[in-house]
């Protein structure tokens, strides 16, 4: 049985001694399940009574590829000392496979609480770029505790590109060398499987959409093929490139968390140039009070151009300044938006190709900018067609921390949002705040 020269290389992590998280793909045809499917049978075979799971976001669609390509394996070496059950597969020797169900259910099970009994000595998540990133969690504090005396625990997540945590957990670290001893992608291709039909190669390539392509045939992580993106990968990118232009008015944003619970994040513009970011893990409101006071003095930034969200501890920091607050969820100046910041995001997205940026920032924060950016994406509307924008929570799925830095950009655009009204405030300044 002939292998690809990846899952050769991933073969190796699954079985080495110091390698507890594996990540494999990276496009369409990889041979991901294929991988998957022999490691497990393998190790199934080795270890008598071991109990394994597979994990997929459906588990139709789990029975429906993964159990066949299992069983074709197993005809192709002969093997059938096996039965398919309800729960997954049963091996002669005692060994089990559960299927898992990973989907989620925000009211029914938010925490996934029912994977909190189990017990596995390793198991594969299959499309994990489609699985919330706390069943991965929980998921790792279930693994070693079941016939590991021989066998280390481990986790196989094999996927097609996407920006969420995956892009976080395996493929950014990879592409900065940034890997851990513990972590390791391998990134598997179409061209990387010779065995392959050539059919399979040629409807890739046919491929009209370009994010869809990139992603499926070259393995892109920097696109999105999601339609409901309004800001798509080439447009964030040009803003990087364009050079910073300013207008001479300058704004503070400052999207406020306590104590390490989410960053807090200000930024200086001057227009829609970024001038300055300032991030900190951890704060107390005076802090913040303190940052806010300290660049309206040296930048000139009078009070009614400063904006801070009021969610939350916010609100005392607004009262303090006296400055802009903006609330979430309150009523938008346009009603066919369902809240004001629904109304702000599709601002942010028409207004986006004019902004430029000349902030001093590293690799890593550019690309925690770029994910963020990448999500501001349409989302339900309500029975009345009220257009509204993904919220924070959802957010917070799909790439595992809350957009700190994609608030500041929809407040920035909440100034354009009520230009008359900051045209007023304008016209009676004496300059002084």
């Amino acid at each position: 049985m002939a292998l690809t020269i990846k899952q050769i290389q991933a073969m190796k992590l699954l079985t080495d001694t110091t390698t507890d998280y594996i990540g494999y793909g990276g496009a369409a045809g990889g041979g991901k399940t294929f991988l998957g499917c022999l490691w497990l049978l393998t190790l199934g075979l080795a270890v008598k009574g071991a109990k394994f799971f597979i994990g997929r976001d459906n588990i139709k669609d789990t029975r429906a590829s993964v159990v066949k390509t299992f069983c074709e394996i197993t005809r192709q070496i002969g093997y059938n000392g096996f039965k398919l059950n309800d729960i997954g597969i049963v091996f002669d020797n005692g060994t089990e496979i559960e299927l898992l169900d990973l989907t989620f259910y925000p009211y029914k099970d938010p925490l996934f609480e029912r994977l909190g009994s189990k017990e596995y000595t390793a198991g594969w998540i299959e499309e994990a770029s489609q699985v919330n990133y706390l069943a991965f969690e929980i998921l790792k504090t279930r693994v070693g505790r079941w016939k590991n005396e021989n066998v280390k625990s481990k986790i196989l997540c094999t996927f097609n590109p996407r920006k969420n945590w995956i892009d976080d957990v395996f493929y950014r670290p990879f592409v900065n060398k940034k890997e851990s001893e513990s972590t390791k992608f391998i990134y598997a291709l179409p061209v990387d499987n010779p065995y392959l039909p050539a059919d399979y190669l040629k409807r890739l390539h046919e491929l009209k959409d370009n994010a869809t392509k990139q992603r499926l045939l070259y393995g892109n992580f920097e696109y999105d093929d999601d339609p409901t993106t309004l800001l798509d990968f080439d447009r964030i990118s040009n803003f990087w490139e364009r050079h910073p232009v300013g207008s001479g008015i300058r704004y503070i944003t400052a999207d406020i968390a306590r104590f390490g619970s989410d960053k807090a994040v200000v930024m200086l513009w001057d227009g829609y140039m970024i001038m300055d970011i300032i991030s900190l893990d951890t704060s107390k409101t005076t802090e913040i009070q303190n940052i806010i006071r300290s660049l309206q003095g040296k930048q000139g930034v009078l009070t009614h151009r400063v904006i801070v969200d009021e969610d939350g501890i916010g609100g005392g920091i607004v009262d303090t300044l006296s400055c802009n607050g903006f609330v979430n969820n309150s009523s938008p100046r346009n009603k066919i938006y369902m809240n004001l910041k629904s109304e702000c995001g599709y601002k942010l997205a028409s207004l986006f190709d004019s902004m430029s940026i000349s902030a001093n920032v590293d690799n890593d924060t550019r690309d925690i900018i770029n994910r963020e950016l990448g999500q501001l994406k349409t989302y339900d509307s309500d029975k009345d067609g009220r257009l509204k924008t993904m919220p924070k929570e959802k957010i917070k799925e799909n790439i595992g921390h809350s957009p700190d830095y994609l608030d500041n950009f929809i407040m920035r655009a909440w100034f354009d949002e009520n230009y008359d009204i900051q045209s007023n405030y304008d016209k009676e300044d004496l300059g002084i705040f």
